[in-house]
Parts: structure tokens; C-alpha cells; sequence
């Protein structure tokens, strides 16, 4: 018959091969939703040894239609050829993502929304607290955070209603980044200008330092920062410190403070360092893995009593007899020394572009 097309068993099972591989081994990504403000991101298929699931596989806010340059902290794990992440705090409503997975020379990209604002809702937000919590800071110090006690508004210029006062009750000028980060909806990150702290950049220096030895500071939030729901305030707070001198060394990890966990239980790792630590490494620089595996532990970092000591709790209980305690380039003191490598250094070496730059092994007790 004119027109006719026909195709024989050996054609068909060719063309189905095809396809099946192609469907099979395209990059996707997808995201159980069942608690739809802490989903599970999932990318595969994934075959590169070489690189962290954390690499491979990243998640973005979008604010006002762009894209932040900032990752969502969270948990990686992965399991055959698949990666997940579980992102470390609740994302709050009605707010937008996108989910990248970089794979060879392609990347993926899928977008999630949270479920709608509730305006109803009706609190006074106080801050639980401010990091480093201690009221004795160094002199070079690079950034404060600000845990709120109810979700905010993930405002870039947040900045501007966080004010710091010297010992004569005078504004300090000209101290924060320009643009507010948000490690959570619930977590404002402030940076120091870096034309403030750090030498050779001209922006901000004639204006001298920031922090002086031996003087008291405030540092006032305001009730301007700008609460996620309608009829929400937040109430003001001032956390007063004092300067120390500044530092420049690599902390250490104190291995002989660690409290190591029951088997069995879901007691809480203890981690110790010889002086005070930023919040944002220690939880998105320290991971948990069982030993000779990349099965990776889901849990979170809580702070201890002070700025030294850091606990992670997991999310199931302790199941194995040995684990593996991963530290990354990342996590630095609250000057932005990293433990190999100082904030500020004039030689380069090639353990400085390690991903991973110390691995301890303990045994649950």
C-alpha cells in the first residue's frame, strides 16, 4: 500500500534501545514534597567519583526574579547513582527555588515553589539569638548573625535596620556589605564591609577602623526588619560586646574534648575548637558520613555554650560502630581563619585548594 512504513523486529528493538538509554541516563532532577517546606531534592544519574555530592547538586533562592548567589544549606547523601539534599531549615511560604545539577558539561535546572503565605498569623518576633554569642570578639571580625524566632522576609537590604553603636552611644557608619544574606528564613547573615577589615582595599578605608581594643559596642536591631507575615513585629534587641585584639592563626580542632555518642541512641557529637567559630562554616563546612562510605548522616549543628563548642544531633539514632567526621576548606573562626589556611596570607599553597582539609574517624561508644 502507497505510503506505507514498515518496520521489522530487529529495527524496532534498535530504536527502543535508543530510547530507553537516552530516557535513562538524561540528567533529571526531582523533589519530594511531602513536607512542602523541607522537601528532598534528588539528581542522577551521577558517575563522577571526583566530585562532592554538594558540587554536583545546588539550590537557589529567587528574590524579585533573580537568583541568589548563595546556596541553601543542607544534607547530601547519595545512594547507587543518586544524590539527595534535604535543605537545613524549613523554607518557609510562598517562596521560590531553583535546583541546579551540574553534570559533565550540561547543567539541569528545575524550579519549586512553597505553598502560600498564611496573612493571618499574628506574632511578636524576638530574636533567640545573636552569633557569635559571646560579648568578647576580636578586633578582625567578619560577620554577625541573627536568628529570629519566627520566619522573615529574606530582605537584601535588611542591613540597612541593623545599627552599631560605639561606647559614646554614636552610629558607626559605613559597617555592612552592601546586600543582606539569609542562610535561612529564620537566620540573617551581616558581613563587615571588607573596606573596613581586610588591607589593600581602598573602598571605606579613610574612614579608619571599625573596632577599636579594649571598647564596649551595640549592635541594635531594630523593628524594621521586615517579618514574613503581614501582622508580625519584630521586637528590638541589643547585644552589647566587647573588642579584643585581633587574630590571625588557624583554630584547631581539640579531639580530646569531643564527646562521642551512644550506639543506639540519637545523643547529641560534641565538637571542640581552641577558640570561637562562625556559624555559617560550621554548618555548611562539617558533615557526617558512616565510615568508608559517602552515606551521609542527616542532622543538624546546634551551638553549644559558647562559640568553641558545636553539636551535631542526628536526625535517626546512631546505628554504626565507626563514622567519619569531614571538615571542609570552608570552616574558619570568626575572622575567617580556615584550620589550614589564615584570612589573610601572602603564600599560596596547594593544600589551600583541598575541598576537604581534615577527616577524623570515631567510634560510637
Amino acid at each position: 500500500m502507497k505510503g506505507k512504513i514498515t518496520i521489522n523486529l530487529k529495527q524496532l528493538f534498535i530504536l527502543f534501545f535508543i530510547f530507553s538509554y537516552n530516557f535513562s541516563y538524561s540528567q533529571q532532577i526531582q523533589i519530594d514534597a511531602k513536607s512542602s517546606n523541607k522537601p528532598i531534592f534528588k539528581a542522577f544519574p551521577v558517575h563522577e567519583n571526583d566530585k562532592l555530592p554538594q558540587d554536583l547538586l545546588k539550590v537557589f533562592m529567587i528574590q524579585e526574579g533573580k537568583e541568589s548567589h548563595t546556596p541553601l544549606l543542607g544534607t547530601y547523601s547519595k545512594a547507587k547513582d543518586t544524590i539527595f539534599f534535604a535543605p537545613q531549615f524549613e523554607l518557609g511560604d510562598e517562596l521560590s527555588f531553583n535546583a541546579h545539577f551540574y553534570y559533565k558539561n550540561d547543567t539541569a535546572k528545575t524550579f519549586y515553589k512553597t505553598p502560600a503565605t498564611n496573612l493571618n498569623i499574628s506574632n511578636e518576633i524576638f530574636i533567640k539569638d545573636v552569633f557569635p554569642r559571646s560579648n568578647k570578639i576580636p578586633k578582625n571580625i567578619l560577620t554577625f548573625y541573627v536568628e529570629f524566632s519566627e520566619p522573615m522576609m529574606e530582605d537584601e537590604s535588611a542591613f540597612r535596620y541593623v545599627n552599631l553603636y560605639n561606647e559614646n552611644k554614636e552610629i558607626v557608619p559605613h559597617v555592612w556589605l552592601n546586600k543582606s544574606r539569609w542562610i535561612s528564613d529564620k537566620i540573617l547573615m551581616l558581613m563587615i564591609h571588607p573596606g573596613r577589615v581586610k588591607r589593600g582595599i581602598k573602598y571605606y578605608d579613610n574612614l579608619g577602623d571599625i573596632f577599636y581594643v579594649g571598647k564596649k559596642y551595640h549592635l541594635e536591631i531594630t523593628d524594621k526588619v521586615k517579618p514574613l507575615y503581614k501582622n508580625s513585629k519584630v521586637k528590638p534587641f541589643i547585644k552589647e560586646f566587647e573588642i579584643t585584639e585581633s587574630t590571625a592563626s588557624c583554630p584547631k580542632v581539640l579531639r580530646n574534648k569531643f564527646n562521642f555518642p551512644q550506639r543506639n541512641s540519637r545523643e547529641k557529637l560534641k565538637i571542640a575548637f581552641d577558640k570561637s567559630m562562625d556559624l555559617y562554616t560550621i554548618i555548611g563546612g562539617i558533615s557526617v558520613n558512616i565510615y568508608n562510605t559517602d552515606i551521609n548522616i542527616p542532622g543538624k549543628f546546634i551551638s553549644g555554650l559558647d562559640d568553641t563548642e558545636w553539636y551535631f544531633e542526628p536526625e535517626k539514632p546512631w546505628t554504626e560502630k565507626k563514622y567519619t567526621l569531614i571538615f571542609n576548606k570552608y570552616v574558619s573562626d570568626l575572622s575567617g581563619n580556615g584550620l589550614i589556611k589564615p584570612f589573610e596570607t601572602t603564600k599560596i599553597k596547594k593544600s589551600y585548594t583541598k575541598g576537604i582539609v581534615k577527616v577524623l574517624n570515631f567510634r560510637t561508644n
